[in-house]
């Protein structure tokens, strides 16, 4: 099944020559056409072999690729499953199946499938050993968003795989990038893992769709747009029937799924959007939505949600679920739950009340330092000092004869050092007599 082209150093045993005289055909008359077209392709077949080689550099990339993308996965990060798209090398065994499947050359495939395949196990597995260690298996909308793949992901696919053999046939590496980013490879691969790993075989069955849909996609546009620029002179018609043939009839396959995936995220995106025109016209002018689930479960519309209102309204699931079921032309089953929202004097009276809380909070937290700071050295007993916390006010109850010079001098700094503190606070001296003690509502604390 070998092609008849120029010998590429790693396809068959056929040496390396640049100038073969083979590399490519008029496709009017198949003279040999010579010079720098034939070198061109034989040396773009020679970087396409290469690329598509299974060695430590593929291994070290895949590997790398992999863990970033599974953790990209885990946090949710778009970013850095990004970076895990621009590590990956996948996209050289890939190219390496489109240019094979074009010059029909049996040793460049079989090398492509083996590195290829060599990717995909490692990737999973190091997926799975990442997600077998994490304390986290969260379902991310990362994770989600990689298990529904539908006829636009495929398009994309196609766009992304002609844009990359452009790129290789006009060495350009900037574009090579932006198909990376586009046609995501890895990502699949990790929710792949991630799948297997806590038993969410849909997940597993979903992204292992997607990688499929990505990888052909590739492939057969490569072969395409290798075969419009000559490559695989030697192939006569009945080659490039075979080929076309088997392009749109694995295509085709693949497009199943894919349609019927697209028409149930269609189905569920207008059920939604019935959902919430209805819920708004059965709801109040200052009622608002919480939160609202809308599911698709076969041929009936679930629809799970919170509302807040003024007043409940009675029936209002069983007048929902008429109203979308008259649009929808489906079972509908509803499950609304109203709870009553707080006015606009409730929620300034609750505001007011938490300001308040938290002033006297406040104002125990200081009383507690300014006890802590009068009474520091024990020159002030603690039963001597008052505390009114609603006035703020401090009474420290001194006997300054008793006291003598000295120590009644260090309170007095200790005092006046605390009042600096809190400026807020009356911080005053009082007598031991009965008369000075403050008001009943005076309260002592610890």
């Amino acid at each position: 099944m070998a092609g008849d082209h120029p010998g590429v150093p790693g396809i068959g045993d056929a040496p390396f020559n640049a100038g073969g005289r083979r590399a490519t055909r008029n496709d009017d008359n198949h003279e040999a056409v010579e010079g720098d077209a034939a070198l061109d392709r034989s040396l773009i077949l020679a970087s396409v072999a290469r690329d598509a080689r299974l060695d430590k550099k593929f291994l070290l990339l895949i590997i790398l690729a992999a863990m970033i993308a599974t953790l990209g996965l885990l946090q949710s990060s778009t970013a850095v499953v990004i970076g895990a798209m621009l590590v990956s090398p996948l996209m050289g065994p890939i190219m390496g199946v489109g240019f094979g499947l074009a010059t029909l050359e049996s040793n460049l495939i079989r090398r492509s499938l083996v590195t290829l395949a060599a990717g995909m196990a490692v990737a999973i597995l190091v997926a799975m050993l990442i997600i077998w260690l994490s304390p986290i298996r969260d379902v991310t909308p990362e994770l989600r968003a990689r298990t529904q793949p539908t006829l636009l992901d495929l398009g994309v696919a196609v766009v992304g795989g002609i844009a990359g053999v452009y790129a290789i046939m006009r060495k350009l590496s900037g574009v090579m990038v932006g198909v990376a980013i586009a046609t995501a490879l890895v990502p699949p691969l990790s929710t792949v893992g991630f799948g297997l790993a806590t038993g969410r075989f849909d997940f597993a069955v979903g992204a292992a769709l997607l990688f499929l849909t990505n990888t052909l996609a590739i492939a057969f546009a490569a072969t395409i747009v290798a075969r419009l620029n000559h490559f695989g002179p030697s192939l006569t018609p009945q080659h490039t029937a075979m080929q076309v043939a088997g392009i749109v009839a694995t295509l085709g396959i693949l497009s199943i799924p894919l349609a019927l995936t697209l028409n149930s995220l269609a189905g569920e995106v207008r059920a939604r959007s019935v959902v919430q025109a209805e819920l708004r016209s059965l709801l109040g002018e200052s009622d608002r939505v919480d939160s609202l689930n809308v599911r698709m479960e076969r041929d009936a519309v679930a629809v799970d949600g919170v509302v807040l209102v003024d007043r409940y309204a009675g029936q209002l699931d069983k007048h929902l679920a008429a109203k979308i079921g008259a649009e929808l032309d489906r079972e509908v089953r509803v499950n609304i739950v109203q709870l009553r929202q707080q006015t606009n004097a409730a929620v300034q009276v609750e505001e007011q009340l938490n300001r308040r809380i938290a002033a006297l909070e406040q104002r125990e937290e200081d009383s507690r330092a300014i006890l802590s700071g009068l009474t520091v050295g024990e020159l002030l007993p603690r039963d001597h000092v008052l505390i009114d916390v609603q006035a703020r006010r401090i009474v420290v109850q001194r006997d300054r004869e008793a006291e003598g010079e000295q120590v009644a001098a260090a309170i007095d700094r200790i005092m006046a050092s605390v009042q600096a503190g809190y400026p807020q606070w009356l911080i005053q001296n009082g007598s031991l007599t009965a008369a000075e003690v403050p008001p009943a509502e005076a309260v002592a604390t610890e």
